[in-house]
């Protein structure tokens, strides 16, 4: 088996490769230091916004159906969107040392079963119960942010993520007003 040597990289790769390098440093130092009670915190706001997110990308994936309409196009935007805010908390978890909770795949059926269900009641039922999940994350991500002394990167992730969750809520409201 051949051995890969640093020559066999690229210069830009490592460069991506000392970022994230010092960005897992400087994550392991701020862990040295916050106090068990602290990090115990960190870990169950990452887990919850984590599964809820894998929640919340299902919802709108089993919404999508194969017709090219508008509301189509804004489900899979908004799909998108939740995988990157999953993708950020998986992220972070990982950096704390941390590892994906173990019964997340029932948030995946939780999501299967809304966006599925959902689909079936037709567009006004998919715009008002996507207002109202929307609603549900602000509220969630203001009681963990308020509630939770977040390290800096993190805090800055989830107030990222919140306002995103506010644009879902103004996307579905003007889809149900203009229907």
């Amino acid at each position: 088996m051949k051995r890969l040597s640093e020559s066999t990289f690229s210069s830009r790769e490592r460069k991506t490769q000392d970022k994230r390098s010092l960005n897992f440093k400087s994550t392991t130092s701020v862990k040295a230091w916050v106090s068990i009670s602290k990090l115990k915190a960190i870990k169950k706001g990452l887990l919850t916004l984590h599964t809820l997110e894998l929640m919340a990308q299902n919802i709108y994936k089993f919404q999508i159906t194969k017709k090219p309409t508008e509301l189509n196009r804004q489900l899979i935007a908004a799909m998108c969107n939740e995988m990157t805010h999953y993708q950020d908390f998986q992220v972070r978890l990982f950096e704390f040392g941390f590892k994906p909770g173990i019964l997340r795949w029932m948030y995946w059926i939780v999501g299967f079963v809304f966006g599925f269900c959902l689909r079936l009641l037709g567009k006004k039922a998919i715009l008002k119960t996507g207002i109202w999940v929307e609603t549900k994350a602000v509220q969630h991500y203001a009681e963990l942010l308020s509630s939770i002394d977040w390290d800096e990167d993190s805090r800055r992730i989830i107030e990222k993520d919140q306002s995103d969750e506010y644009g879902h809520i103004n996307r579905w409201k003007n889809l149900l007003e203009s229907n």
